[in-house]
């Protein structure tokens, strides 16, 4: 992102008083069967991780790993359970190796991901301050593509103007929904009751709105493109918002 976020608190003190479904897979899936994301994710690790990744890079190599965690570990209520902890282990594995800059463990933790083995213990675990995932890494994810990020800012203001590809939209939806339940938990530090109250209610929302796009996208041929394009609208809206409230 252009500028940078007020001070966050890092840790998981940060994650103190969040709702424990959000980060721990007691929640529904907030994205449809068959989404597309995770595949996107793994596929975006795997090319980041193929060789030493330039600096400006890393920090969203570490959230996409973050990410296809928090996203397999939502997966891990039915008969695939121990095979979606097992890609949320190896994704941690990613972002523990990418946080400690030991790239050549990251790539093969990344590589794994492909044919991910059945996790023993197929338990959610709590995913807030694990490996010292802050805010900055994690919206580093809407940079554009150009320095590192994955482009999430262009596309969602992209999509608002015109969807053609619902599955493309799936994607971008689907990450924007996974960001935001990470969101929740990391509030600015030193705010007020009325600012908590205001991060929260966007950091739901953003996950409602983009969860609610994925829906319509994964009607394939029949979803309404209009739709869509009007829930990118209200979802950058919302991060518009949120932006000139907590951003410097």
């Amino acid at each position: 992102m252009r500028n940078s976020w007020i001070r966050r608190i890092v840790g998981a003190a940060a994650f103190a008083g969040l709702a424990t479904w959000t980060l721990t897979g007691e929640a529904a899936n907030p994205l449809p069967e068959g989404n597309g994301t995770l595949a996107a994710d793994i596929a975006f690790l795997q090319k980041g991780l193929s060789k030493e990744p330039q600096k400006r890079e890393v920090p969203t190599l570490k959230a996409v790993a973050m990410l296809i965690a928090l996203n397999a570990q939502n997966q891990m209520d039915g008969k695939d359970a121990a095979k979606m902890a097992g890609v949320r282990d190896a994704a941690l594995a990613v972002a523990g190796a990418v946080t400690k800059k030991d790239f050549a463990a990251a790539k093969t933790a990344a590589a794994s991901l492909s044919d991910a083995k059945p996790a023993a213990d197929a338990k959610p675990v709590t995913l807030g301050g694990m490996h010292k995932f802050d805010l900055d890494e994690l919206m580093s994810s809407f940079r554009k593509g150009t320095v590192g990020g994955l482009n999430l800012e262009a596309d969602v203001k992209a999509q608002s103007k015109k969807v053609t590809d619902p599955q493309a939209a799936a994607v971008i939806a689907g990450r924007v929904a996974l960001i935001g339940e990470y969101t929740l938990g990391l509030p600015p530090e030193g705010i007020d009751a009325a600012k908590k109250k205001q991060w929260d209610a966007w950091s739901k929302e953003m996950t409602t709105l983009a969860a609610d796009i994925a829906k319509e996208s994964a009607k394939a041929d029949k979803a309404d493109k209009v739709k869509m394009a009007t829930g990118f609208r209200n979802l950058d809206a919302n991060c518009n918002a949120c932006h000139t409230a907590f951003r410097n």
